[in-house]
Parts: C-alpha cells; sequence; structure tokens
C-alpha cells in the first residue's frame, strides 16, 4: 500500500515544480507590458506624420469647404490626443521592482489594460488620418 501512494507523491512533486513562480509571472506579464509599449512607440512617427499631411490639406486651397475643414481638425485632434495618451502612460509607468509579486501583477494587470487603450487610440487615430487623407487628397 505504501509504494502505491510513492509514484502519486511524485507525480505530484512534479506537477507542483512546473507552475511558474509567482515572480516569474510577474516577468512575463511585465515582458508583455512592454512589448505592447514598444509596438505603440513604433507607431509615433506615423502620427506625426499624419498629422502633418492633414495639416497642409486644412490648410491648402483644395478643401474650401468648413465641413472638410471641421474633419480635418477633429482627425488632427485625435492623432494629437494619442500622442499626448502614450506620453501620459510613459509618464506614470513605473517599473513594479520591489513590490511583492501580487501588488505587483495586479499594477501589471492594470498597466496593460492602459497601454492596450492607447494602442488602440494609435490605431484608430491613424485609420482615421488615412481616410482622411485619401478622401481629401483625392478631391484636388
Amino acid at each position: 500500500m505504501k509504494t502505491s501512494r510513492l509514484p502519486l507523491f511524485f507525480l505530484a512533486l512534479v506537477l507542483a515544480s512546473c507552475a511558474p513562480s509567482p515572480e516569474k509571472k510577474v516577468e512575463v506579464l511585465q515582458t508583455e507590458v512592454l512589448a505592447l509599449h514598444d509596438s505603440a512607440m513604433a507607431k509615433m512617427g506615423d502620427l506625426y506624420s499624419r498629422r502633418k499631411e492633414l495639416a497642409y490639406l486644412k490648410d491648402s486651397v483644395v478643401v474650401q469647404d468648413t465641413l472638410a475643414r471641421r474633419s480635418l481638425t477633429n482627425g488632427i485632434s485625435d492623432l494629437v490626443r494619442a500622442d499626448e495618451r502614450m506620453m501620459q502612460w510613459m509618464h506614470g509607468y513605473k517599473s513594479p521592482e520591489g513590490k511583492v509579486p501580487d501588488e505587483a501583477l495586479s499594477y501589471l494587470q492594470q498597466e496593460k489594460v492602459k497601454i492596450e487603450e492607447v494602442r488602440r487610440a494609435i490605431a484608430q487615430s491613424l485609420r482615421t488620418a488615412d481616410s482622411l487623407n485619401s478622401l481629401y487628397r483625392t478631391s484636388k
């Protein structure tokens, strides 16, 4: 009877050792958050370029009507807000170093949600800018 429990004990021990430690979970989540940040940062130059393009269109003689100017102004504002959100996130983000794993995980989960929202805002503002650019560049 004792020998039949011994393999179960070893199996439980092996399974327990395979579960990631809380510190490893923090490390993995922090890597995910920073990867999301990096992918958002890669779009920052695009935000600036699209803003310049829309400003040019808005100020050009091509766009005469008020509705078009308002649409371009709103597109520029969306790009600026997306940029500001990124800067605010970066300014507010602090490494969870020194926190206990549960606190670090909670903090990183919140930061992951925030940076995902920033990424969505950047993507949406770029899509809008591209649409406006296509619409008003072709209407020359």
